[in-house]
């Protein structure tokens, strides 16, 4: 009887050790394959980043362009000068000056 215990605790280990490599070579696949997988995926992100900064890039100066444009239709030497062309006068009489902020400006 000590024969066959031995064989079959030699034919456990085996079999053991097989589905040891087998597991161990199936992780090793999916490591890769993952490892693959989120270097692509990073480097895609990495685009996107890089075209959203584009983007915010080009909408900022934008609103930069706007901000000036809307300073430039909103001052007061631009509106007199209209008015002057249509014949109108300004009576300083009639101007209120209205405050807006926390300091006054």
């Amino acid at each position: 009887m000590a024969k066959g215990t031995k064989r079959r605790k030699l034919k456990r280990s085996v079999a053991l050790l097989n589905v040891s490599v087998i597991l161990f070579g199936f992780s090793v696949l999916l490591y890769l394959t993952s490892a693959l997988f989120l270097r692509s995926y990073n480097n895609s992100l990495s685009t996107r980043k890089q075209e959203i900064s584009q983007e915010i890039a080009m909408l900022e100066l934008q609103n930069d362009a706007v901000e000036v444009e809307i300073a430039q239709l909103a001052s007061a030497d631009r509106v007199d000068y209209i008015a002057a062309n249509n014949g109108l006068t300004r009576n300083s009489s009639n101007v209120i000056s209205i405050m807006t902020g926390e300091n006054g400006d």
